[in-house]
């Protein structure tokens, strides 16, 4: 069980991780309770078309990224988040409306957090007043004004209220703007969900990514263009590559400098043999940095002992330089588990193609031994790129992810693995993951995993090896 530790400016949390969600009056007809399956990480949300499922993961995911909107523009009554250390997060909405005046009343949240010691702390976060003026343009120039307080994206269509404009890109706008959103917030809430990585992953829009993070949008009027994410993947890859080669190298210099002294005090040595089987192990481990594109084929090369008896000497010297080999090549062993999996689970989909991971271009793919530009993979093969990518690189530890509809995309064939590629991912890179689905074939063989909301057609999920009846 996490602690729950009083400082000066609030609380911190240790460890903790969503144990379960609860929302009420959902739409004015909905209660639901998803309790997460913590023990294998995965919990699959099932429900019939229109009935919520994925607001609910909107919702989880507006509480930890502190996007109040989608409370305010959702019918709900109450969204309950408790915890595994036994905190409990409420948010109450009191709907708007018009009093007896005929005056409208804006809806109002209040949050309420209940920690294990019984202490209570409550805070309502205000919107900004949609009346004020602002040049959202002049901040945000990829937005275009479509009047009543609404904005579309050029790139997307999609259409923002003020405040998830300032939610999705509050770093564009002044201090005085960000500041003046929502108002101060508890440091005990902050404490909680600062404590928790969620991302949210709606797959429909893993394809395409944007530039918007490279603009500096402040006086000018140049739009950003949209960018493959694929594109980007390569070049992240690349750049994670090369980030732990300097790592490497910078631990390489750092016992280079010492190795001297260390080989005159050096006292202890293993048999020729097993000097021999170490040099051998590391030689084994040498060439798959090197068959996972992380070594250059020509780097380190291996050592062979001489025939014959060692001289002390130089036993001494080959035995601190294999303790150094050893320690070089295990900085570089987690980036290897996750480049190793990563191709392991493309290799399986990809039948009438190779992956190639380089640092000279992060990602390579390659049919009948020609290349083949990213951009030209169909939308299945993308998507499976990318999603894994971020799973294995882009999360961090003990995050919560939210992913939406992850069968967008996908053959039945690629459906029925997911799952169990997803365990895989979390058994070396642990988080917690909550998916929303409609494929049979998705969650089939995982019935434990599955949370229903409302009525699902009892036969439409089935436990057999197709996920059909």
């Amino acid at each position: 069980m996490a602690d729950v530790k009083s400082v000066a400016d609030g609380y911190t949390f240790d460890g903790i991780r969503l144990e379960e969600f609860q929302v009420a009056g959902l739409f004015g007809e909905f209660d639901y309770k998803i309790p997460l399956n913590l023990s294998t990480h995965v919990t699959a949300i099932i429900a019939p078309n229109g009935t919520g499922k994925t607001l609910c993961l909107r919702m989880i995911a507006g509480l930890f990224e502190n996007k109040w909107s989608v409370f305010y523009e959702t019918e709900f009554s109450s969204a309950t988040y408790t915890f595994s250390d036994g905190t409990v997060a409420t948010i109450h909405k009191k709907s708007g409306g018009y009093d007896n005046n005929e005056a409208e009343v804006e809806a109002k949240l209040q949050i309420r957090i209940v920690l294990p010691n019984g202490e209570k702390t409550e805070w309502s976060p205000r919107l900004f007043d949609p009346k004020r003026p602002i040049q959202i343009e002049r901040f945000v120039p990829f937005l275009t004004r479509i009047g009543g307080g609404r904005w579309r994206h050029d790139h997307t269509g999609e259409v923002f209220g003020i405040n998830e404009l300032i939610e999705n890109w509050g770093d564009a706008f002044p201090e005085n703007v960000r500041s003046s959103l929502y108002g101060k917030k508890p440091s005990v809430l902050t404490a909680l969900t600062d404590q928790i990585d969620c991302r949210l992953i709606e797959t429909q829009r893993l394809l395409i990514l944007r530039d918007e993070d490279q603009e500096t949008y402040y006086g000018h009027s140049r739009k950003p263009q949209s960018t493959l994410a694929i594109t980007r993947k390569a070049r992240a890859l690349k750049e994670i590559i090369s980030k732990e080669i300097n790592a490497y190298a910078t631990l390489s210099q750092s016992l280079d400098r010492s190795f001297p002294k260390r080989v005159i005090l050096r006292t202890a040595m293993q048999t020729p043999e097993g000097l021999t089987s170490q040099l051998d192990e590391l030689d084994a481990r040498r060439r798959e940095l090197m068959d996972a594109g992380i070594l250059d084929t020509e780097a380190d090369d291996p050592v062979s002992l001489p025939e014959g008896p060692l001289d002390p000497a130089i036993a001494r010297v080959l035995h601190v330089y294999a303790d150094d080999t050893k320690k070089k090549l295990s900085s570089l062993s987690q980036l290897l588990s996750k480049i190793t999996l990563f191709k392991t689970l493309i290799d399986q989909r990809f039948i009438t193609k190779d992956v190639s991971i380089s640092r000279q271009h992060g990602i390579d793919v390659f049919s009948r031994g020609a290349n083949v530009p990213l951009d030209k993979l169909s939308s299945g093969e993308q998507h499976q790129l990318v999603l894994f990518f971020e799973l294995l690189f882009e999360i961090k530890r003990n995050s919560l992810i939210l992913i939406d509809e992850p069968e967008l995309s996908l053959h039945v064939a690629w459906q029925k693995k997911f799952i169990g590629d997803l365990l895989s991912i979390i058994e070396l890179n642990k988080f917690d993951v909550i998916l929303a689905t409609h494929s049979p074939q998705l969650i089939g063989r995982w019935n434990d995993l599955v949370v229903e909301l409302g009525d699902v057609y009892e036969g439409s999920y089935s436990d057999d090896e197709d996920g059909v009846e």
